[in-house]
């Protein structure tokens, strides 16, 4: 009893608080890595994705109004939005959007300068990864053409979702290639972890605070993957027009179902 009564009384201490805490988030911790990969990665997307949708929205309002009055006035691009398409967890395409930032000759506009330099435009993405069609961290997204390219050993990082941060943050660098790159997603989605997808994030940080310019991810940076195979000379033009075919038929049974699904979605509710 005397025991129990000092543990209550140490309890009661503001000390005593402070290490009841300490003690409840270190369990959180340990609980939250054991299970990270099966569970505590979706529910931090999710979580940390509502949090910043909604605490940024006012901003987001205010810089989409910023950006029509501006494209109205200047006619810089025929969309406020780009529609940016990848193939995603289980190769399935999927799409996100960003703000536009570019006139129709490929160069940055003012307004969008300003949408890149503050990171407003990539707001809608957090939008992606509430709906579970990106994560906070993951492999680079990849567009279909380049997927439809990748040999079947090589598509382990189809395994996960693809990511606001890549998982090359750690890896990258000028001389990265692109077996290189699908090492290391195969890497990523075999050992996900709590810590490591912490250390992606605040590598990427610190890039950010620091301002490097340099290209964290070599030759991926400067090519789509099925064009370096097309100057590597490990695909012919025939073989491109296949790939980019399949890439295609893809997308529109990706279309076709989705049209299925909202026809379906439609009559449920009508009966109901």
């Amino acid at each position: 009893m005397n025991l129990l009564a000092s543990v209550s009384d140490f309890l009661a201490t503001p000390g005593g608080i402070a290490a009841f805490v300490i003690f409840d988030v270190v369990v959180f911790i340990a609980i939250a890595a054991l299970n990270y990969r099966w569970l505590f990665k979706r529910l931090f997307d999710v979580l940390f994705s509502g949090i910043l949708l909604t605490v940024l929205s006012p901003f987001f309002a205010l810089f989409l109004a910023a950006d029509a009055v501006y494209n109205r006035v200047t006619g810089a691009y025929p969309a406020l939005f780009e529609r940016e398409e990848f193939v995603g967890k289980g190769e399935r395409v999927a799409c996100a959007c960003v703000f536009a930032t570019e006139s129709g000759e490929g160069q940055t506009t003012p307004m969008g300068g300003v949408l890149r330099g503050c990171g407003m435009k990539y707001y809608p993405r957090l939008a992606a990864v509430f709906l579970g069609r990106l994560s906070f961290v993951g492999p680079r997204p990849m567009a279909p053409e380049d997927a439809e390219a990748l040999a079947p050993e090589e598509r382990a990082r189809f395994a996960v979702r693809p990511g606001l941060v890549s998982s090359l943050e750690r890896f990258g660098g000028e001389k990265l290639t692109y077996p290189d790159m699908l090492e290391e997603d195969a890497e990523y989605a075999a050992h996900i972890s709590l810590a490591g997808d912490i250390s992606f994030v605040l590598v990427r940080l610190g890039r950010l605070v620091r301002g490097d310019a340099a290209r964290p991810y070599g030759e991926c940076t400067d090519e789509t993957y099925l064009a370096w195979l097309v100057r590597t000379g490990q695909v012919n033009e025939e073989q491109e027009k296949e790939i980019r075919a399949r890439a295609e038929r893809k997308r529109g049974k990706e279309v076709r179902a989705r049209q299925e699904m909202r026809d379906y979605d439609e009559m449920r509710d009508r009966l109901l």
